[in-house]
C-alpha cells in the first residue's frame, strides 16, 4: 500500500495527461498508459541505485495472482538432474572454461524449486500428446521467480491446454553462468526421464516446448543451443517473448519509449554485502583471466572495461559464449522451430529481428566480425524455421499487460505450440517476419525495423558511458 501511495502523484498526473494530450501511442487505453508510467518510474528509481540487489530481488520475488481456472502444484527436482546436466555442459563449455568461475561445479545438496501450472482435472497423463511447456522466467538473470510470473504462466496453461513446468533457476550475482543454464537443462532432463514417483511417464521430447520471456527467452534459446550441441533429443519448438539474446549489448535501441532502461548504461544498486562480494570475485576472475593467459582470447577488445563488469551474469570475457549471448553463436542453424515475439516500441526489438534473420537465413546474415569464417566451417548449416512477430506500439513483455495485442500474441503462441507438437496435425509454415498492428492485422516488417539488418557491429560493446 505504501508503494502505491508513493506513486499516487505519478498516476494522477499521467491520468490528466492521458485525457488532455492523449496516450503516447494511439492504441493505449488509460490502464495501459498508467502501467507503462508506473513501470518506467520504478525502473528509473531503481536505476539510480536506490535499492540493493537483495531488496530488488525480494521485491520481484512476490507472487502474482494465479488466473481463475488454473492451479499450482509445487515440488522439488532432485539434485541428481543438475549432476547429469553438468556432465553435458562440461563437454560443450570446454572451449570456454578458462573464462569461467569454477564454482558452478561445486554443487550443494539443494534441490530445484519447481511447480506445475495446469488446469484441474486435465487428464494430461492419458493423452496421446502430453503437451508440456518448460517455462523460464525473465528478470535479467538476477530478478523474479516462478511465483512472480504466475500471471503469465497460468493463462498460458489454460489457453494452450498444457501443463507448464516452471523452475526457480539460480540467479546472479550469487550464482554465475552457467548455473542458470545448468538448472534449465536439469529441468529438461527431468521431463525426459522423471523419477518413478513423479506421477508421469518419460515425455517424448516432441511433446515439449521450451518457452521464456526476456532473460528467460534468452535462456530458452541458450538451452536450445546446449541441447543441440550436446547431442540430446531436440524439443518440438521454442517460443520467446522479448528475448534477451545479446548481453554485449550491441544492438540495444536507445530511441524507444520502453520502460526498460538502456542495458548498455547499466543498472546501479546500493552497496550491500552481496554487491561487495560480487565485485571482489569479479575483479579476481578478470585478473586471473588476463594475467595467466589460460586460453585463447574469445572476447572483443570492446569488452575490456576499466570500470568493471558489464553484466552480473557472466564476466566480460565470457559475453561472446553462445550460451550467454545466443545471438553471437557461430551457427543458429539446426535448432527446433522458433517463435520470436517483440514489441515495436521495446528496447530489445532490434536484437530479436536480427536473431530471427540469422537463424532463418544464415548465409545472408552473419555473426560477429571476430567469428568471421567460422559459420562456413560449421557442420550446422540447415536453416532454422523461424517465425518473427513484431507488435506495433507494444513494450517489453507486453503479454503481462492488458491489450488486444496481448490477446493476439497468446493466440499466436498457442497456435505455434499446437503446430510444433502436432496437436493440429498441420505443418508449420515456412520462416516469416511479420509486423502486427493494434488491430491484429499482419503485414511485412516496416523499413525502420530493417535498419538493424545493416548493422556491422554485432557483438561489439558500444562506447557508452555507464551511469
Amino acid at each position: 500500500m505504501a508503494e502505491l501511495i508513493k506513486f499516487s502523484p505519478l498516476l494522477i498526473s499521467t491520468s490528466i495527461k492521458h485525457y488532455l494530450n492523449g496516450p503516447p501511442r494511439p492504441s493505449w487505453d488509460l490502464k495501459f498508459h498508467l502501467t507503462w508510467a508506473l513501470y518506467k518510474s520504478i525502473f528509473s528509481y531503481t536505476s539510480m541505485g536506490a535499492k540493493t540487489i537483495e531488496q530488488m530481488q525480494e521485491d520481484t520475488f512476490r507472487p502474482t495472482p494465479v488466473q481463475a481456472g488454473a492451479m499450482i502444484n509445487e515440488f522439488k527436482i532432485n539434485n541428481k538432474y543438475r549432476h547429469e546436466a553438468q556432465v553435458h555442459l562440461e563437454k560443450i563449455l570446454k572451449p570456454y572454461e578458462h573464462v569461467l568461475d569454477t564454482e558452478w561445479r561445486d554443487l550443494n545438496d539443494n534441490e530445484i524449486n519447481a511447480e506445475w501450472v495446469q488446469v484441474p482435472n486435465d487428464e494430461w497423463e492419458k493423452r496421446e500428446i502430453r503437451k508440456t511447456i518448460l517455462y523460464l522466467h525473465g528478470g535479467g538473470y538476477y530478478l523474479c521467480s516462478k511465483e512472480s510470473h504466475r500471471n503469465i504462466t497460468s493463462p498460458i496453461a489454460k489457453k494452450a491446454d498444457a501443463r507448464i513446468l516452471v523452475i526457480n533457476y539460480r540467479l546472479a550475482p550469487q550464482n554465475q553462468f552457467p548455473a542458470a543454464l545448468q538448472d534449465a537443462l536439469a529441468a529438461y532432463l527431468y521431463l525426459l526421464n522423471p523419477p518413478k514417483d513423479a506421477g508421469f511417464e518419460p515425455l517424448n521430447p516432441k511433446n515439449i516446448v521450451i518457452s521464456g520471456d526476456s532473460a528467460g527467452g534468452g535462456l530458452s534459446l541458450a538451452l536450445g543451443l546446449a541441447i543441440r550441441d550436446a547431442g540430446l533429443p531436440s524439443c518440438a519448438g521454442i517460443t520467446c517473448w522479448s528475448p534477451l539474446v545479446d548481453l554485449t549489448p550491441s544492438v540495444s535501441d536507445d530511441e524507444c519509449i520502453d520502460f526498460l532502461p538502456n542495458l548498455a548504461k547499466g543498472i546501479n544498486h546500493a552497496e550491500s554485502q552481496i554487491s561487495k562480494e560480487f565485485k571482489e570475485k569479479a575483479a579476481a576472475l578478470t585478473a586471473k583471466i588476463k594475467k595467466q593467459n589460460l586460453g585463447p582470447k574469445i572476447w572483443h577488445d570492446s569488452f575490456d572495461k576499466p570500470d568493471g563488469r558489464l553484466e552480473m551474469y557472466a564476466p566480460n570475457e565470457g559475453l561472446a559464449i553462445p550460451y550467454v549471448s545466443p545471438m553471437l553463436a557461430e551457427s543458429l542453424c539446426n535448432l527446433p522451430p522458433l517463435l520470436l515475439v517483440a514489441g515495436g516500441d521495446e528496447r530489445l526489438r532490434d536484437e530479436a529481428i536480427y536473431f530471427a534473420h540469422r537463424s532463418a537465413e544464415p548465409n545472408k546474415y552473419k555473426g560477429p566480425s571476430y567469428n568471421a569464417g567460422k559459420f562456413e566451417k560449421s557442420p550446422l548449416q540447415t536453416p532454422t524455421n523461424t517465425t518473427l512477430e513484431i507488435y506495433e506500439e507494444m513494450l517489453h513483455v507486453f503479454q503481462g499487460m492488458e491489450h488486444a495485442s496481448t490477446t493476439k500474441s497468446y493466440e499466436r503462441t498457442v497456435e505455434f505450440m499446437n503446430r510444433v507438437t502436432n496437436v493440429l496435425n498441420e505443418p508449420l509454415p515456412p520462416s516469416s517476419y511479420n509486423c502486427i498492428n493494434a488491430k491484429g492485422e499482419f503485414g511485412p516488417l516496416k523499413e525502420h525495423h530493417k535498419k538493424v539488418l545493416n548493422w556491422e557491429k554485432i557483438g561489439i560493446v558500444p562506447n557508452i558511458t555507464r551511469n
